[in-house]
């Protein structure tokens, strides 16, 4: 073990160490997921900011807002990985989702928002696969980047006569660290009002929610069309 991973692994002890949830259960819900998707609770946190208003004159701006849905998180386990190492988990998968919400309907710094308390105008979705190894016979550790991740953003809410919403948009990247480094996503794609979209989006995290999951905003740059 290289002395920058056994780093890492201090790091995330103190932040575990740091944590005064009363339930077992739902601390380790909540810690996976963010470590999954952010890094640590603490790195989610130390990321809190709000997007620039700065744009390029070739680029669409749209921001949503997001609260993620800690009970949603669902995760298998790849052969071999482990349950306990957060950088030993290549190859495992998962899915987890959210609430979409339109900008500025979430409060900024506040982590026990309740989601049910305003209406989302869609829904976010995030699966993806663990590329992270440490440890692994024949194999040079990389304990960071966690992930590589899919998202998808859908503007519209489900409904018995709304099954597939028209405005939707793809991303795809890679992220998770302990770092201070944020990741930027691709848009690979859209449909509806965001056909044919491309460009990249950043997300920023300002609170977390009832469920034990952050709120964050999802800061698209898109490429306008002529």
């Amino acid at each position: 073990m290289t002395a920058t991973t056994l780093a890492r692994r201090q790091r995330l002890a103190q932040t575990d160490a740091a944590s005064n949830d009363s339930s077992m259960a739902s601390v380790d819900r909540r810690q996976l997921l963010v470590r999954t998707l952010w890094g640590s609770v603490g790195a989610a946190v130390g990321m809190m900011a709000l997007p620039s208003e700065a744009e390029a004159s070739d680029r669409q701006r749209v921001v949503f807002e997001v609260a993620c849905l800690g009970n949603t998180f669902s995760v298998i386990l790849a052969p071999g990985a482990s349950p306990t190492d957060p950088f030993n988990q290549h190859g495992s998968t998962f899915i987890v989702e959210g609430n979409l919400y339109r900008r500025g309907t979430i409060p900024v710094g506040v982590f026990d928002w309740d989601p049910s308390s305003a209406t989302p105008i869609g829904h976010w979705f995030c699966r993806g696969w663990s590329i992270n190894r440490t440890g692994r016979a024949g194999e040079e550790d990389r304990p960071e980047p966690f992930v590589i991740v899919h998202q998808d953003y859908i503007v519209g809410r489900f409904a018995p006569d709304n099954l597939f919403p028209a405005d939707q948009i793809a991303t795809s990247g890679i992220t998770g660290t302990l770092t201070a480094q944020r990741p930027t996503y691709s848009v690979v794609g859209g449909i509806g009002r965001y056909f044919a979209a491309h460009g990249s989006v950043t997300q920023n995290v300002f609170g977390a929610n009832i469920t034990g999951a952050p709120n964050f905003t999802c800061d698209f740059r898109l490429v306008k069309h002529d």
